[in-house]
């Protein structure tokens, strides 16, 4: 979806307000000029001279000043923010901050006292943070979203127990896609809601924010009457076959990542860890692999693990 394509109906209601207006200032010039009978310049005159007929004018151009000003700030997001999902989320942001604004100009307009203006807007706000406190805490959390980019559509992460890839961050909630981490990220298919002032209360883990590698590791079960040390190498081989190219981008991303946070050096190599119960051997592989690619390339080394060591008699992804 894009975000910053306006609809046909947009361009329409703008030539109509600036018809109107237009319209409106021709008709001014006509009852100025002292070619028209007076009788007829009374029948005319007198909307004009109505005060409310002079609200509705203001209105209209408060009106056609609001959809001038998105045009522009639409053109000047969609300039700045490469990124869609960003964008996606300030567009939103901008045209509710645009309706309030049109909201309150459109109120200076019908209400001519100041002191009302002030009174009605502090009874309206003071009503609006007793009733909505939990709607105006997620719009400010809309807003720290898209100033701290803390994450961005497609981006996957864990929030109050759920795990999903962000699909809409809206201004009152995130859409999430929820994965199944257990068989490697696959999609769910279920989609959950989230209100974006629980950013306040509970810890948000981006997977792909900064690195674009997560951990990995796939257990795998064999009798004591295994090769343990020949099992071991063969193990190495197969991950670090499927993951080089990870480990080598995975340690660039570390070393850039170290120049703007502390962040301590660390290997990106396979590792196997081997356990002993009473019946049988446990060996665990554990490596690094990209976020987005994690089922495949787990798919790829337990298929050819399955192939190439022989005794194995099971393999728990």
């Amino acid at each position: 979806m894009r975000s910053h394509t306006l609809p046909a109906r947009y361009f329409l209601l703008l030539f109509l307000i600036i018809g109107a207006i237009m319209g409106a200032m021709i008709l001014a010039e006509i009852i100025a000029s002292e070619e028209m009978g007076p009788q007829v310049k009374i029948i005319i005159e007198s909307p004009f001279e109505n005060t409310i007929f002079e609200q509705i004018f203001e209105t209209l151009a408060i009106a056609i000043l609001i959809l001038v000003l998105y045009t522009i700030g639409v053109y000047a997001i969609v300039r700045k923010m490469p990124d869609e999902g960003s964008r996606f989320t300030a567009v939103r942001i901008f045209s509710a901050f645009l309706i309030g604004l049109g909201l309150l100009l459109g109120l200076m307009v019908w209400v001519q006292d100041p002191k009302e203006i002030v009174l009605v807007i502090g009874i309206i706000w003071g009503a609006i943070v007793v009733a909505l406190r939990d709607l105006i805490q997620n719009m400010v959390g809309s807003l720290v979203l898209l100033v701290t980019r803390m994450y961005r559509i497609g981006d996957r992460i864990h929030i109050k127990g759920v795990y999903g890839t962000v699909m809409d961050i809206g201004i009152f909630r995130t859409t999430l896609m929820r994965l199944d981490e257990e068989s490697g990220d696959h999609p769910s298919g279920q989609i959950t809601t989230i209100p974006n002032g629980i950013l306040f209360r509970e810890t948000v883990t981006n997977t792909s924010r900064d690195l674009s590698f997560t951990g990995d590791e796939i257990r795998i079960t064999l009798p004591f009457s295994a090769d343990i040390d020949k099992t071991r190498m063969l193990l190495l081989g197969i991950v670090q076959k499927h993951t080089m190219e990870v480990q080598e981008k995975a340690m660039a991303e570390i070393e850039q990542l170290s120049d703007r946070k502390f962040l301590p050096s660390f290997a990106t190599e396979p590792t196997v860890f081997v356990h002993l119960d009473r019946h049988q051997v446990l060996m665990v592989v554990k490596y690094y692999t990209e976020t987005r690619r994690r089922s495949e390339i787990k798919n790829q080394i337990v298929g050819e693990i399955s192939r190439v060591i022989p005794g194995v008699l099971d393999v728990q992804r």
